[in-house]
């Protein structure tokens, strides 16, 4: 009888969980928008990444020249589908709200054929005409297994 108590318990707490994530992707925009924008990665669609970024935004790489500008932004997720890239998965830890912008900071997995990547990033989103777009995204990589 205990252990089923503690599988109920278990499976509660779970769903209690899990509604809580979808009631913040809800309230909160930009993990509203974080959510969408790993499906469109997910799903390789590089129109659809577009249109989470503004026209002039930059993308910060480790390494590598800063990428200037949403067309080539989708360009750049263009070439790393191409080489392999799939499979984002999110966790958000930190969200700092201002008047019209956000500062997001979280850690994403990728998978780059069987490589598995983890790495930090920080988002700067902005409301522009109406719309939170990503401005500024930066990211380091932590652990490539």
């Amino acid at each position: 009888m205990p252990r089923l108590f503690f599988r109920a318990t278990l499976l509660a707490l779970a769903a209690t969980l899990t509604l809580a994530t979808q009631a913040l992707a809800q309230d909160n925009p930009v993990i509203a928008r974080m959510t969408e924008l790993a499906a469109a990665f997910n799903a390789q669609d590089t129109a659809a990444i577009a249109t989470f970024y503004a026209s002039d935004a930059v993308l910060l790489m480790p390494g590598q020249r800063s990428i200037l500008g949403r067309e080539n932004i989708a360009r750049h997720y263009a070439q790393a589908f191409e080489n392999g890239t799939g499979e984002l998965q999110f966790q958000i830890f930190d969200i700092r709200g201002f008047d019209r912008n956000a500062v997001e900071i979280g850690e994403t997995v990728i998978m780059v054929g069987e490589t598995r990547v983890v790495g930090r990033h920080m988002h700067l989103w902005e409301v522009v005409d109406g719309e939170l777009l990503l401005t500024r995204d930066m990211y380091h990589v932590l652990v490539v297994e």
